[in-house]
């Protein structure tokens, strides 16, 4: 053992914030990953860190997969697909060397006293660094809770969270920023595999860790209960019953959570759909869209996973890129790629880690009040324009005048997405 693998000497080291800097513990039996936002194994730069950490200190590594269901929009819509994740990650952790621990809250054991117990018998922590919602709270709460090296571990988008040391109001100032730090935030890119070539076996003694587990009071969520639940449809509603739930937001049995699935649409959006998405993203006849939000909402698959098909795809080198128009925030032709591929590369890194950067850097990111001022006071000079109004019943019931916009809800409660076009259409006019 040659001592922990300090953070700044870690090649993931910009993606890595250390909460509290205690020593190692030593006397911990293991080191624990508490994923709660990178729900995969593939592209996990928090497994990755948990791995390096469980090496240099000669520790063994607990992975601790939970399903909250206290949260606001707790739902069977929501339990299902996280639980369909999960059970696959069952069978991927498995057969690899380390301890997958998979866990579904219930009310009368909440998550954040489970951490608090495990964090006692462990030697350091990793979680999933994530700006907001859920996983916030829960890093939040093992900052408060714990009581041994905690380290955050950002694994949401292609540049790292805390590269950037201010907010960006617009998404031209955003590329600029991503088209000056690309290549450099590549150089901490999660492995494809961060297991790959570990030849220590890092899983806990399972006489051990029953021990443990017995000690700080831990229920095992019964894997038959979970294999119901992920079936969906009536056998995973009656499995879900007794949750205290929303369980008017059934499940999509044509969205099924996990890695697995969310590779084989990206394949199908690849081999099918890319290369007319430049023309037909926005035509909702086309159904052009990748559809991948869900899958990557709830960390079943990493932007990098699918930029790297993208980019393995057309052969793409950092030679291709435009270096005369680094930084000046075109849209197009930076990359060096097919005009599709560069449309969809404009989503997945421009505006969604746009979003990300804002929530990262503002804590009122939640709030009304973390609108700009113009905003604001376009909504307050058209405050009375609107003649008609309609109760909250009948807007979730797509009880409007505007067919359209009805249509756009209808989908939402139907199939969990919006065509990507008309989220903007629903959107505006809520507002």
């Amino acid at each position: 053992m040659s001592g922990l693998l300090k953070s700044e000497d870690s090649r993931l080291e910009p993606r890595i914030r250390v909460l509290r800097n205690h020593p190692v513990d030593m006397s911990g039996d293991f080191v624990v990953y508490w994923m709660t936002a990178t729900r995969r194994y593939r592209y996990n730069a928090a497994l990755e860190r948990a791995v390096e950490i469980s090496l240099s200190i000669d520790k063994p590594l607990l992975i601790v997969e939970g399903v909250s269901v206290r949260h606001r929009w707790t739902s069977e819509r929501v339990v299902t697909f996280m639980v369909q994740g999960l059970v696959e990650n069952i069978s991927v952790f498995r057969d690899l060397p380390v301890s997958y621990m998979p866990w579904v809250e219930n009310h009368k054991d909440p998550g954040d006293g489970l951490l608090r117990r495990i964090s006692k018998r462990s030697a350091a922590m990793v979680i999933d660094d994530y700006p907001t919602y859920l996983p916030l709270w829960v890093m939040k709460r093992a900052e408060e809770t714990t009581s041994v090296r905690l380290e955050a571990v950002d694994s949401t988008g292609i540049l790292p969270m805390q590269m950037s040391e201010k907010e960006f109001a617009t998404a031209h100032s955003f590329r600029r920023y991503m088209q000056k730090n690309l290549l450099r935030a590549f150089e901490s890119s999660p492995k494809a595999m961060p297991l790959e070539g570990v030849e220590t076996d890092l899983t806990v003694d399972p006489a051990k860790l029953s021990e443990i587990l017995e000690e700080v009071n831990f229920e095992h969520t019964p894997l038959e209960w979970m294999w119901r639940v992920a079936q969906g449809r009536s056998i995973g509603r009656k499995a879900l019953a007794p949750l205290d739930i929303d369980h008017e937001v059934q499940s999509v049995p044509t969205k099924i959570g996990g890695p697995s699935e969310a590779r084989r649409r990206l394949d199908s959006f690849l081999i099918n759909r890319l290369g007319r998405y430049d023309v037909g993203r926005n035509d909702t006849d086309d159904g052009a869209a990748s559809g991948l939000s869900p899958w990557i909402h709830f960390g079943h698959i990493s932007p990098y996973e699918i930029l790297h098909a993208i980019l393995e795809r057309e052969g793409w080198t950092p030679a291709d890129l435009d270096e005369d128009s680094t930084g000046r925030g075109s849209r197009a032709g930076w990359w060096g790629l097919t005009a599709s591929s560069e449309a969809f590369i404009d989503q997945l890194i421009t505006w969604r880690e746009l979003g990300y950067n804002f929530a990262f850097h503002r804590d009122d990111h939640h709030s009304i009040k973390s609108i700009p001022d113009w905003a604001k006071n376009t909504l307050h000079d058209h405050a009375e324009d609107r003649a008609e109004a309609y109760t909250f019943e009948q807007i979730e019931a797509a009880e409007t005048e505007d067919e359209v916009w009805n249509a756009a809800q209808r989908q939402l409660k139907e199939e969990g997405l919006i065509h990507n076009y008309l989220r903007m259409l629903w959107g505006k006019r809520i507002l």
